[in-house]
């Protein structure tokens, strides 16, 4: 019972407050895509990436992500595509969507500054069913599943180098609606994501990323993890983060080959939800696809 009150209490802080929406990535500095369209084709080849996580593995219903996105540039350099598929369920709530990024790139002071924009179509659909409510006479106790199919545009920066990289964007600038059959409609709500790293090579085998995330949603606090990453070898990334108000994590990506790369990341929270939902696991496989004239994919410390 404990476990489908909390559950339930995470899933209306979403919906009701207009809290944090989008998923949630501890491995998102290898998969900047997630976060932000700017990054599409940013690399020297056609990258793909396959996301699952499984957050709060000790309460029914938490959150379960998987995802999968492929980006690359044209043949000119300057213009980046990328696509993603994704599927979030949290409780009664499934959401499916498709997204296309289309990202333009410059080259300023001494690295590449990238503009890009998505769009995306997303099926929401909640059963209200599957909640189990304290009081009967709750106007959402009345419901059944219902389903509707939203847009959503988003907008990004980001300026890399070999060794750094900044970005700033912001989804859901349309904040369209997605909930119509409930007593209170439910609205997109705009999510605002700034990552910072920067890589310093201590010697050939050891290179050290520390970097920030900056999270803003309205209504929500202003949420950051702080990450420290070493690349040990060219081979092993081993890393840690602290999250804001939730805990720490600790992850690593192997790079098997210059091609493809596995990577496993654990959180654990230490606020209230965190200890009840214990830990979280998310693996990532990445796989860069050569497509430029080189014979490998020109190597970045980041």
């Amino acid at each position: 019972m404990v476990k489908k009150t909390w559950i339930l209490f995470a899933m209306l802080l979403g919906l009701r407050a207009a809290a944090q929406q989008d998923p949630q990535y501890s491995q998102y500095m290898f998969n900047h895509l997630a976060i932000n369209p700017a990054y599409a084709g940013t690399r020297d080849a056609l990258s793909l990436t396959m996301v699952s996580r499984n957050q709060w593995t000790g309460i029914d219903g938490a959150p379960k992500t998987n995802s999968l996105s492929l980006h690359g540039p044209l043949p000119s350099k300057k213009i980046g595509l990328g696509l993603e598929l994704i599927n979030d369920r949290l409780g009664p709530k499934n959401v499916s969507g498709a997204s296309l990024s289309y990202s333009y790139n410059i080259h300023f002071l001494s690295g590449k500054l990238s503009f890009g924009l998505r769009t995306g179509f997303y099926s929401y659909t909640i059963d209200w069913k599957q909640v189990t409510y304290k009081d009967n006479t709750d106007p959402y106790a009345q419901l059944n599943a219902e389903t509707k199919g939203v847009f959503s545009g988003d907008f990004g920066m980001y300026y890399y180098t070999k060794s750094f990289y900044w970005g700033v964007s912001a989804t859901h600038l349309n904040r369209d609606k997605y909930s119509v059959f409930g007593p209170d409609p439910q609205y997109l709500t705009m999510h605002i994501y700034s990552p910072i790293g920067i890589g310093f090579k201590l010697s050939d085998n050891l290179i050290v990323n520390p970097s920030v995330l900056v999270k803003y949603v309205a209504n929500a606090p202003l949420a950051f993890d702080v990450n420290c990453n070493f690349l040990i070898d060219q081979k092993l990334w081993l890393g840690a983060s602290l999250r804001k108000g939730y805990g720490i994590a600790a992850l690593m990506m192997w790079n098997i080959t210059d091609k493809f790369r596995l990577g496993l990341s654990y959180d654990h929270g230490i606020n209230k939800i965190g200890i009840l939902g214990k830990a979280s696991f998310e693996a990532v496989i990445g796989y860069s696809f050569n497509i430029s004239k080189g014979k490998t994919v020109t190597p970045r410390y980041l």
